[in-house]
């Protein structure tokens, strides 16, 4: 029954969000609203009349607030939002949230990553120092230069001093297109170089306790927080274009209770 109450509750507050924007804005339409901000015509329609009966997807809310409120930076919307919004967002995005972090959440540049090789050729350009057309195609052949040809003439990214740069450096994508990607990024994993001392992998399982649960994820948010402090030091910034990754999962679906 509460978790009935905490979902109508959001549905309420989404639902007033929906109605004042296109209250302040006549002439856009709900097909329109829902093919900006990336959602199911459907299901913004449910949402707006107040018959959405299911739980919302977390990264629908993401979408739509960041949307609606015309903001970018996660942390500056969590200022914005409803507590009954930020309260479903910090839950379950807020573990992805650092709090010096000025990363921005872009709508359409969501919707468009969601293709493999732009994502890739963004990330890389996202780096401090760019990336270059020969490091693309030597990745990712002709239908890399293709896809740089589109980004620039939309804007995504630029050329300067012969390096190529992402308009955002600071980007976040939701969770649902992130992991889409994970198992091409996985490949980029070479076990053969280990000797080079530059990468690493482990790789553990076993079945564990709920509290246990909550302490191995404890651990790594803190080993996080320490990589992307490393990561963020302009004093420790180079020319090896370097990723981490920080996972763990069940490997059967839990119905019952909820982590924190």
């Amino acid at each position: 029954m509460e978790m009935e109450i905490v979902r109508d509750d959001l549905i309420s507050q989404l639902h007033q969000l929906i109605n004042t924007y296109l209250e302040k804005y006549p002439q856009v339409s709900l097909n329109a609203l829902a093919t900006r901000s990336n959602i199911p015509v459907s299901t913004l329609r449910r949402i707006s009349l107040g018959q959405q009966k299911s739980d919302i997807a977390p990264h629908t809310v993401l979408n739509l607030t960041s949307y609606l409120l015309k903001e970018k930076n996660l942390v500056d919307l969590l200022k914005k939002v409803d507590p009954v919004i930020k309260e479903y967002l910090e839950k379950h995005f807020g573990q992805f949230i650092f709090a010096s972090e000025q990363r921005v959440y872009d709508v359409d540049l969501n919707s468009y990553l969601q293709d493999q090789h732009r994502y890739f050729i963004y990330k890389l350009a996202a780096n401090h120092n760019g990336t270059t057309l020969m490091e693309v195609m030597e990745l990712f052949g002709r239908q890399g230069e293709v896809k740089v040809l589109d980004m620039k003439s939309l804007g995504l990214i630029f050329e300067e001093g012969g390096r190529l740069h992402a308009k955002d450096k600071d980007f976040s994508l939701d969770l649902k297109v992130a992991s889409s990607h994970l198992p091409e990024l996985v490949r980029f994993y070479k076990p053969e170089t280990l000797g080079q001392g530059l990468n690493i992998f482990y790789s553990m399982s076993e079945s564990m306790s709920e509290e246990a649960i909550v302490e191995i994820k404890n651990i790594q948010r803190e080993a996080a927080n320490k990589i992307a402090a490393i990561m963020d030091d302009k004093n420790k910034k180079g020319e090896i274009p370097y990723f981490s990754i920080n996972l763990a999962e069940t490997f059967l679906l839990q119905t019952q209770g909820e982590l924190q």
